[in-house]
């Protein structure tokens, strides 16, 4: 399987450096150099074929934990969500250099390939169901919330369940991909059935990119 990978020169990733790997995007082009430097950023798209992993030089250790290093893995994919199709990867991936990270991409090109065909041109927005009142039962009232999240699937390219609060009045979580022309419709829907179901209340976050759709493993 050929490359289209141009490991001549320097560019802008020095020889044996680590890379951070934030997502996979579709490459615009394919013209020009496999390895570009993100306009006006210390961030770095690596190319392989149609796909371009976006990374940021960084020493080979563990990354460090923190709200502010979560914060700025969430800002970089989500900005790449406003550009065009994304494949967000967990926050913490670092390849020993750029070598490695092209490898990987060899390896998974079906499956990557596959993923971001999946979610393209689609966002994510998550649907949180509480009880309305202190006095309702979050268990009683799981079959209705459930009852709108079955209305809501139809109108999503796919939907999944999510973990919700044990304690509290959370009643349901969900995510839903949902094409990005047709988001606000969704919202709109989420908010009708809010309203016909005053026990409920609706609350719709996002757009994001579609974490909860993505499983690649590396």
């Amino acid at each position: 399987m050929s490359t289209n990978v141009d490991e001549s020169g320097p560019g802008p990733l020095a020889g044996g450096q680590a890379v951070y790997l934030y997502a996979i995007v579709r490459a615009r082009s394919w013209r020009g150099r496999r390895i570009r430097q993100a306009a006006a950023t210390d961030l770095v798209h690596v190319r392989y074929r149609d796909l371009e992993a976006l990374v940021r030089a960084v020493p080979y250790e563990q990354p460090a934990d923190g709200q502010e290093a979560l914060r700025d893995h969430q800002r970089v994919v989500e900005a790449a969500m406003r550009r065009g199709t994304v494949l967000p990867l967990p926050y913490g991936i670092v390849f020993r250099g750029r070598r490695s990270l092209i490898r990987l991409l060899q390896e998974q090109y079906l499956v990557i390939d596959d993923a971001l065909s999946f979610v393209d041109g689609a966002w994510e927005l998550r649907l949180h169901v509480t009880a309305a009142s202190p006095a309702e039962s979050p268990a009683e009232l799981g079959d209705l919330a459930m009852q709108c999240y079955t209305e809501l699937r139809r109108h999503a390219r796919a939907a999944v369940t999510l973990p919700r609060e044990t304690a509290g009045k959370r009643v349901l979580t969900a995510a839903f991909l949902v094409e990005r022309t047709g988001w606000i419709e969704f919202v709109e829907r989420a908010d009708d059935l809010g309203g016909a179901h005053p026990e409920l209340a609706f609350d719709v976050t996002g757009p994001w990119p579609p974490y909860d759709f993505v499983r690649v493993s590396l």
